[in-house]
């Protein structure tokens, strides 16, 4: 029998360092030039160091004229108009309540982790630098059951696959995290053994590199806690870098099947074989064994192994968001504002340099000419407004030397150098707030319009990183959700106007041993679509209400007045409700209401007699006639009148009973389906009083049939 080899844990090491340098050296380092530059720009930081020195040395103006702060600011507020909702949709065997309820856990999911705040520092990430990334994976923190948690990473420490050429994670082989950890992190996350490891490495100095850590460096006056130092002796440890490496292996794996739909998912990690057993079981599920990607996690600092094992997750934790993405080559609309800032810059500083160069030329004079100032003091004070200049007699006056003209078109290139950057960014006056006080508001709308639709490519690849946001929540909600639990949501009734807390359970056992909102089966597709903001959702539920109440839509007073901030709102609102009887009636009321509703029903059951007796005698007389007739034209005519009054009946009490239910309905619209006792009698006796008159009238017509054979 031949056992497995054992793996040395310091070639893990090893591997998992040059992989992570390899893909660093790829195409990450000049990323992160670029990130770094782009972020300076945004910062206002746009003169290269030594061409400021340069034209400080020289006394001219560098300008910094910051469009792309605006413009930046303006693509996010686009963003920060659009929040996100998720949206699950039962696909194959998905169950609609199922999804629901999967809707209801996301939306607390999204609110437990600020999830606005998270994607708001993830969108600035892209647009900046030109890379966002979200981290969505399980915590045990807080919860011993775990929950789902989602923040953001700093794209300069996240290495994509470099071979990739699709955006979805799910096509990548590998991606790279990198932290830099003190080594109580390092003791509390992965063991404090890992920690008296790296100790080791550094007492011996048998590391495999010096970058993977900072060391304060001791100086004259003390520890100097910021700088680094070369020397290995008396080295206090700062931080270590710790390398996370997420990648796909080929391997086999246990997989839930549905017969009946053909679907499969593989076993989570760490399922014992009762448990698989069981589940599959339980929900009807055969397992088979079969080779297929699987995603691993080798986590390393130096040369010690702090994990190396397969995942809890099926997929990457990494979800990206890029702004533009071409055959593998990510992008930020910044890229493209760069040579058009700097040359708005410059173009302005030239500008500034001429003019005051233009006000302070200089001057030409006879040496010791000037009576009360020398030349050192009339190069300082030349270009003075009132200068008064005294020169002695018999010599020559001062003359003030003609500037260069200013460049025919110079300021033409920095108007040109804005409009550049408008255009590339697609970002317009309107959109800024700084259009003409001329323009209409129907120009400026249409100008608005323009410009998002440039915008739209961005805001479409944010809606992509959403729904790869919400498969990844669904992905551990059913991996990792599957005991019973209850999450509160909080909506508004609309009937009653009032805002209400739900609680929506999954995975609860039913009576009848049946599992109620089992998240942990079925698919379901993602939709994740744009909601706008603004104020609080009272405010947007409080406008919309409105908005249809002036479309016609009848909606009553009392939720018109729970949805606005008044501060006594729930005081008049429930007098409203009350008062226009939409409120839960009194015993007294309830009362009151039967015996009106009897009275009506008395009334047309009256109704309905007199007409009854009113057509047995018109019937009386009419077989009277037919009694008397001495011919048979009179016979049939009579005949005739004796059907034709028959009909008159049967459609004079199909009219009452008609009537009777409709005054039930109306008592039962009034009292807002609150008093359903009062109803249903009124509806069953409409229903009596109908079925009695249908059967009297084919008795009536039975008879009548018989006498005339």
């Amino acid at each position: 029998m031949s056992r497995k080899k054992s793996i040395d844990p310091q070639m893990v090491a090893r591997d998992n360092q040059t992989r992570f340098e390899e893909a660093n050296s790829a195409k990450h380092t000049a990323f992160i030039k670029r990130a770094v530059r782009n972020n300076n720009f945004y910062a206002g930081e746009q003169w290269d160091k030594d061409d400021k020195a340069r034209l400080d040395r020289e006394g001219r103006p560098a300008l910094t004229l910051n469009m792309i702060l605006s413009t930046v600011n303006a693509i996010i507020g686009e963003q920060l108009e659009r929040k996100v909702e998720v949206v699950y949709r039962p696909r194959d065997y998905g169950d609609e309540k199922t999804a629901y309820a999967l809707n209801a856990i996301t939306r607390s999911i999204l609110a437990a982790t600020h999830f606005d705040d998270t994607e708001e520092d993830v969108f600035a990430d892209g647009i900046i630098a030109g890379r966002g990334y979200y981290d969505v994976r399980m915590s045990f923190e807080k919860n011993l059951q775990g929950e789902v948690v989602i923040t953001s990473e700093d794209p300069i420490d996240v290495i994509p696959d470099s071979e990739a050429k699709s955006a979805d994670p799910a096509t990548w082989n590998e991606v790279f995290i990198s932290r830099w950890l003190t080594l109580d992190e390092i003791g509390a996350e992965y063991g404090w053994e890992k920690v008296e490891g790296l100790e080791r490495l550094i007492d011996v100095s048998s590391y495999n590199t010096d970058d993977n850590f900072e060391f304060y460096g001791n100086t004259f006056g003390g520890t100097d806690r910021g700088s680094h130092n070369d020397e290995k002796d008396s080295r206090e440890l700062r931080r270590v870098r710790v390398i996370e490496r997420q990648h796909y292996r080929v391997d086999e794996q246990y997989h839930f099947v549905d017969m009946a739909t053909g679907n499969m998912r593989p076993v989570g990690f760490g399922v014992d074989k009762e448990e698989r057993e069981a589940f599959a079981n339980e929900y009807g599920l055969e397992l088979i064994k079969r080779k297929g990607r699987r995603v691993r996690m080798t986590t390393t600092a130096d040369d010690i192994v702090l994990r190396d094992d397969w995942s809890l997750y099926r997929s990457f934790t990494i979800v990206p968001f890029f702004p533009y993405f071409r055959r593998g080559n990510p992008f930020g609309p910044v890229d493209n504002l760069i040579d058009p800032q700097n040359l708005l810059n410059k173009t302005s500083s030239q500008e500034l340099h001429i003019v005051n160069t233009t006000a302070n030329s200089g001057w030409v004079l006879q040496e010791d000419s000037l009576v009360d100032m020398d030349a050192e003091e009339l190069e300082e004070r030349g270009a003075e407004t009132g200068l008064v200049l005294q020169y002695k007699r018999g010599y020559e006056k001062p003359d003030k030397i003609q500037p260069n003209q200013i460049p025919t078109g110079i300021d033409r290139i920095s108007q040109k150098a804005a409009a550049t950057i408008r255009e590339i960014s697609s970002v317009n006056a309107s959109m800024l707030g700084t259009a003409r006080a001329d323009q209409s508001g129907r120009a400026q709308e249409a100008a608005i319009g323009r410009g998002q639709i440039q915008v739209s490519v961005i805001v479409s690849n944010l809606k992509r990183a959403r729904k790869m946001v919400g498969r990844k929540i669904l992905e551990l909600v059913q991996d990792f959700y599957s005991e019973t639990r209850y999450f509160k949501t909080t909506g508004n009734s609309i009937m009653q106007g009032e805002e209400r807390t739900e609680e929506v359970g999954i995975n609860v056992p039913a009576d009848d041993g049946s599992i109620l909102n089992d998240v942990t089966i079925g698919d379901y597709s993602v939709e994740a679509s744009f909601r706008p903001s603004g104020g609080t959702m009272a405010d947007q539920e409080f406008e919309e209400a409105l908005r249809l109440r002036e479309m016609g839509v009848a909606i009553p007073d009392h939720v018109i007045v729970q949805h606005s901030n008044l501060t006594k709102r729930a005081e008049l609102a429930e007098f409203l409700k009350n008062s226009q009887g939409f409120g839960e009636p009194t015993e007294e009321q309830a009362a009151l209401e039967e015996m009106q509703v009897e009275h009506q029903i008395n009334m047309l059951r009256k109704e309905l007699e007199k007409v009854d007796a009113d057509i047995e005698v018109a019937l009386a007389t009419a077989k009277e006639k037919m009694a008397k007739a001495d011919s048979l034209a009179g016979f049939n005519q009579a005949q005739m009148e004796l059907q034709r009054l028959e009909q008159e009946r049967q459609i004079k009490e199909q009219e009452l009973s008609l009537r009777i239910a409709l005054a039930a309905r109306s008592h039962q619209n009034q009292n807002g389906l609150n008093d359903k006792r009062i109803s249903s009698q009124i509806a069953m006796k409409s229903m009596d009083m109908a079925y009695n008159a249908e059967n009297k009238a084919n008795s009536n017509t039975n008879k009548n049939n018989n006498k005339g054979n």
